[in-house]
């Protein structure tokens, strides 16, 4: 058997993902994201959506 510890459920990272947690509670601006999309009804339940680009973490991604 390995002592290796499990860090990925399901394909995530988990221990990433609660360290971004933490880190984001205690800077809530840097998790105001704003993004630039555009989503084009195609027929029925089809849509087409587009990111052109986005601000996140302080700065323009």
């Amino acid at each position: 058997m390995s002592d290796e510890v499990k860090t990925q459920k399901n394909g995530v990272n988990v221990a990433a993902l609660l360290d971004a947690r933490e880190a984001l509670s205690a800077a809530p601006e840097a998790a105001q994201f704003m993004w630039r999309a555009t989503c084009n009804w195609r027929n029925g339940t089809h849509a087409e959506s587009t990111v052109e680009g986005f601000y996140g973490l302080g700065e323009e991604q």
